[in-house]
């Protein structure tokens, strides 16, 4: 190599040393801390998991809590969706969390501690997603883990002091109530339990019902105030926290049973139905359900065909397996597709018609969000135990 070569290299990295010098003392780290963090509490969460991917000096200031207080406070959050997922025959279950360009579940960080297989209650707050309870080796269990959306880490919390399975539990001002799902053990002084998010701490509550136990079979909180509940027997009650009392109206539910997931919109209840079909009433007029109009092409596409091992196809009919909420007052929906392997979800807006006599339903999207894998042995069908958005 000649001299006027070896010059020119020498020059060459140095102003490439230069140029990084320069980038870096004019980036975000040439920023006092504070600056930088307010900054960043303005950006999406996707670039900020890319920035820290793509950056191993920017990764400190993604992941520390001051910016994700900081985000929070400044109101600068975003609702995702998060799924639990089981697929059989894996013991446990699976969190994930759908990404909003690709339409896709991506899984998070797994739960370190066993947690409940089935039967658990859900709660979700500000940042986070409490699971109660559950079915743990065959017996209920007390236990209470928490999912941080923010830094998609585990806590386990003080358990509860009755191993309960099949609860109800809902989010009334800075507790959360949980009525029932402890069996024949049931009484007056251990039906519900209530946590404090303040002092971390549980408390038996003793509540006066109309008959004992109560068997709730569904609950939703109307105006962060008004527990609406109905047994197994479509028997409808109110609770209050302030009275700590049950009461009921007298009225029955005018289609018990074959409904699940209810939520509030409004001040409108949905929930599914069997045959892929959404239901509604307003409860201040009884719980006189009916259907979600505008959506019978859809449910029609809930045919399929199945063939069992050595036998001809079947046709048989899909089925919503979970329905939940968006923060813009939509329906989002599962159901899985036995021809495809894959499951489905779907979100639909919701119109008010005739002076609030029907709601007409519109499907806004629809697609493939998860897709077992075909060649795999271990992944024979998937169910989704909760979904709902949280603002992280």
């Amino acid at each position: 190599m000649d001299e006027s070569m070896k010059r020119r290299r020498v020059c060459s990295e140095r102003r490439n040393e230069k140029s990084k010098e320069v980038s870096l003392s004019s980036g975000l780290l040439s920023l006092p801390d504070e600056v930088a963090l307010n900054c960043l509490a303005h950006v999406s969460r996707l670039d900020l998991a890319a920035l820290a991917v793509a950056s191993k000096c920017h990764r400190s200031l993604v992941v520390s809590p001051q910016l994700w207080d900081l985000r929070r406070f400044k109101g600068s959050t975003e609702p995702s969706l998060y799924v639990c997922l089981h697929i059989l025959p894996e013991p446990n279950p699976r969190w994930f969390i759908l990404n909003p360009m690709q339409r896709r579940l991506k899984p998070i960080r797994s739960n370190r501690y066993e947690e409940a297989q089935s039967l658990s209650s859900f709660v979700v707050i500000d940042w986070g997603i409490f699971i109660i309870g559950g079915i743990r080796n065959g017996e209920p269990t007390s236990d209470v883990f928490f999912l941080d959306c923010f830094e998609h880490s585990w806590n386990r919390l003080q358990s509860m002091y009755v191993p309960r399975a099949s609860a109800t539990a809902c989010l009334i001002g800075k507790k959360i109530y949980v009525f029932g799902g402890c069996g024949d053990e049931a009484d007056s002084f251990n039906w519900v339990e209530v946590f404090d998010l303040e002092t971390q701490t549980w408390e038996v509550l003793f509540v006066f019902t109309p008959k004992m136990p109560l068997n709730i079979e569904h609950s939703v909180v109307i105006d962060k105030e008004l527990v609406y509940a109905v047994d197994d027997e479509g028997q409808d009650f109110s609770f209050s926290p302030s009275k700590r009392l049950f009461w009921t109206s007298g009225m029955t539910d005018s289609k018990p049973g074959h409904r699940s997931d209810w939520c509030v919109i409004g001040k409108l209840l949905f929930c599914r139905g069997t045959r892929g079909r959404i239901l509604w009433c307003d409860p201040e007029d009884g719980f006189d359900w009916k259907e979600v109009k505008g959506l019978e092409d859809f449910q029609d596409s809930f045919c399929g065909s199945v063939q069992p091992w050595g036998l001809g196809k079947t046709k048989v009919q899909y089925d919503i397996n979970k329905l939940c909420t968006d923060p813009a007052g939509n329906i989002v929906i599962f159901w899985n597709n036995p021809d495809s392997l894959e499951l489905w979800s779907a979100v639909i807006s919701l119109e008010s018609c005739n002076g609030g006599l029907e709601i007409k339903g519109k499907i806004e999207w629809s697609g493939a969000v998860f897709k077992l894998d075909p060649l795999s042995k271990s992944s024979y069908s998937v169910n989704v135990l909760y979904s709902a958005y949280v603002n992280a």
